[in-house]
């Protein structure tokens, strides 16, 4: 027996970074709205949820411009 294993976490990591890359580009910031959407994924939701993230990845967040709330 064999399986596939999807690693959902790295997708769902790597798509929301590219839409909120490609809201940055367009927008000229970071500052999503909760209710955001980016066609349908949910960019809003995903950048509230990702407060607490590894090292790297807020990295790679605040490269975009993404500053997290006090």
């Amino acid at each position: 027996m064999s399986f596939n294993v999807i690693d959902t976490e790295r997708q769902d990591w790597a798509r929301g970074w590219a839409k909120l890359k490609a809201f940055t580009e367009r927008e000229g910031h970071a500052r999503v709205p909760y209710e955001h959407k980016e066609g349908a994924f949910p960019l809003g939701t995903w950048v509230a949820e990702h407060g607490k993230l590894a090292a790297d990845k807020l990295q790679a967040l605040a490269a975009l411009g993404l500053e997290w709330a006090a």
